[in-house]
């Protein structure tokens, strides 16, 4: 306002200087109002998608880390229940049963040979 009473105007336009500084003045302002309204939108919705971003990435890394677990306890189970060194047989009965085998298949080869 104390501009518009007081101060100078630099609109060349002779008759009616306050008048045309005053509606170029308000033309201003409705438009910055409209274009902080925008802006305040785009602000209000980045901030929405980054929200949403972080909770899916929080989500994803909780996944991950179940995956991560499941996947430790299934290597678990699998070395415990496999032919480890602590559950593997002794050599000597292996290398009988291998010997007893070959015998078989030796007398069986023999039989069917003649």
């Amino acid at each position: 306002m104390s501009a518009l009473c007081l101060g100078q105007t630099r609109v060349n336009y002779r008759e009616g200087q306050k008048l045309m500084t005053l509606l170029i003045n308000l033309l201003v302002g409705i438009s910055q109002f409209f274009t902080i309204t925008f802006l305040l939108v785009g602000w209000f919705w980045s901030m929405a998608w980054g929200g949403l971003l972080i909770i899916y990435s929080m989500q994803y890394r909780d996944a991950l880390r179940q995956r991560r677990q499941e996947a430790i306890a299934t290597a678990a189970l699998e070395a415990l229940t496999r032919d480890t060194i602590l559950h593997r047989r002794d050599v000597k009965t292996l290398v009988t049963e291998h010997k007893e085998k070959s015998e078989t298949k030796k007398e069986s080869q023999n039989t069917q040979s003649p």
